[in-house]
């Protein structure tokens, strides 16, 4: 996109009203696109999904590598749903089932610790009280559970409630995803292919 194209984008998606969506809440007031830093991450949405999923493919098969087991993470996203309530079905159904089969029109925002700031600070006796500076990563959701499925990590919406966390300090727009690898199950699998391969040569 050259200059105006892009200043013409911007006006237009401030426009949009999309939706978070979650296993827990639908609400609007979702922009992707509100100035030059969040074009960028728009822009480079493709690339940086494939490269975030190369990392935790890469991770998660190397830990189950070393410890010949199945492992387990955990990945927090906050989605939002490109569209708004008009596009919304009536019945919803279940909120982890529009989520999969609408994956294609959802993006996946991830945020991330990029700096911690230490300040020092006196109320009676000396404290110290870390700030967080975070930064984010707009994924395609539909292209990562993709990735996931070419290298068989296995994956599930967690719908678990942490209950020592107060209400006050849940996000319910956040949706945590569970990806896991089990080497022995993949290792069967690529064995049962190989033999249905020579039966067939």
């Amino acid at each position: 996109m050259n200059l105006e194209e892009k200043k013409e984008f911007i006006k237009v998606s401030k426009e949009k009203n999309y939706l978070y969506i979650s296993p827990r809440i639908i609400k609007g007031g979702a922009t992707l696109v509100d100035n030059y830093e969040t074009l960028e991450l728009y822009e480079n949405m493709d690339d940086n999904t494939s490269k975030f999923a190369e990392k935790e493919i890469i991770n998660l098969i190397s830990n189950a590598n070393d410890n010949n087991k199945e492992v387990k993470n955990y990945l927090d996203f906050n989605l939002i749903f490109c569209g708004d309530f008009n596009d919304l079905p009536n019945d919803m159904g279940n909120a982890i089932d529009f989520i999969m089969n609408n994956k294609e029109r959802i993006v996946a925002v991830y945020r991330y610790i990029k700096d911690i700031e230490q300040r020092n600070f006196f109320v009676g006796f000396p404290q110290t009280e870390n700030n967080y500076k975070y930064g984010y990563l707009y994924l395609n959701l539909a292209k990562l559970l993709e990735e996931f499925d070419k290298n068989n990590i296995k994956y599930e919406i967690d719908t678990t409630v942490d209950r020592y966390t107060p209400s006050l300090y849940r996000d319910d727009a956040s949706t945590k995803f569970v990806i896991s690898y089990n080497l022995e199950k993949d290792n069967k699998k690529r064995h049962q292919l190989k033999k249905v391969k020579k039966r067939y040569k």
